[in-house]
């Protein structure tokens, strides 16, 4: 199939644009129903209590759940037998699908959320103070929490959208069971390299934890220094490698789907 190899940020642009309006039906439909759960949650937390995090935290649910089902749900034309030839022949190229698939479930999704729920909190505590005279404080986009659960939802729906390319039927249950099972896999990797490198030194280690905490200090300084090193190659996995790799096998998973 002949597609248009080079890449123009305004052809994104107009994929992005064109996924949302024909989404748009479905998009009003879910926010005023969103809505409507989340004003019985805010009244009904503000009537038990003041919650002085309760919109961060809420928010927080509302962009992991809903974007992780948005995330499994965006190459769902491409896995429809009637849709999927009419995706294919979209005049853009591989790169550009990818992107605009990426940049949908991660900043506009976020983006829109964030306004979303900016206008519900204003709307909310405004008739929660009508109604019951107290109110939570406003949703803050900028606040810390707000701002590090984002680049955490970014690391964790990547491999969702992965999972939304590779998977046909059932994508969001098959990617849950895939990454526990990958995440299993690692961790007994993890603990055989562990044992390969350190030898008897961490077979000591573990029989000196698990029956005699109170040894010398020596032994929680060696643990220390592996934790802090698993630590540190943990968090350069899940906020940088895992999104990266995934995101580069969903475009080589597309290219190979046009071919």
């Amino acid at each position: 199939m002949q597609v248009e190899q080079s890449f123009h940020p305004f052809r994104v642009y107009l994929l992005i644009r064109n996924a949302m309006i024909l989404s748009r039906s479905s998009i009003v439909v879910v926010t005023a129903a969103v809505t409507g759960i989340l004003m019985l949650i805010s009244l009904l937390n503000v009537y038990a209590g003041y919650s002085p995090l309760f919109h961060q935290q809420l928010y927080l649910v509302v962009l992991f759940l809903g974007g992780i089902l948005v995330t499994t749900r965006t190459f769902r034309e491409l896995h429809d037998p009637v849709q999927g030839l009419s995706w294919l022949m979209v005049p853009a190229s591989i790169p550009e699908k990818a992107l605009a698939r990426i940049l949908i479930t991660t900043v506009v999704y976020i983006a829109g959320t964030m306004l979303f729920y900016l206008i519900f909190s204003m709307v909310s505590e405004g008739l929660n103070t009508m109604i019951l005279k107290r109110h939570h404080p406003l949703f803050n986009p900028f606040d810390p929490i707000i701002l590090k659960g984002t680049l955490a939802y970014i690391a964790v729906q990547a491999p969702f959208l992965l999972g939304a390319v590779y998977f046909r039927k059932h994508a969001l249950s098959k990617t849950i069971l895939t990454v526990l099972g990958l995440s299993f896999v690692l961790g007994i990797g993890i603990c055989l390299a562990a044992w390969l490198i350190f030898g008897d030194q961490f077979t000591e280690l573990n029989f000196k934890l698990l029956f005699d905490s109170t040894d010398s200090n020596v032994t929680w300084m060696q643990l220390s220094k592996i934790g802090q090193i698993g630590i540190h190659t943990a968090r350069v996995i899940f906020w940088i490698v895992t999104p990266i790799i995934c995101w580069a096998v969903c475009y080589i998973r597309l290219k190979e789907t046009e071919r």
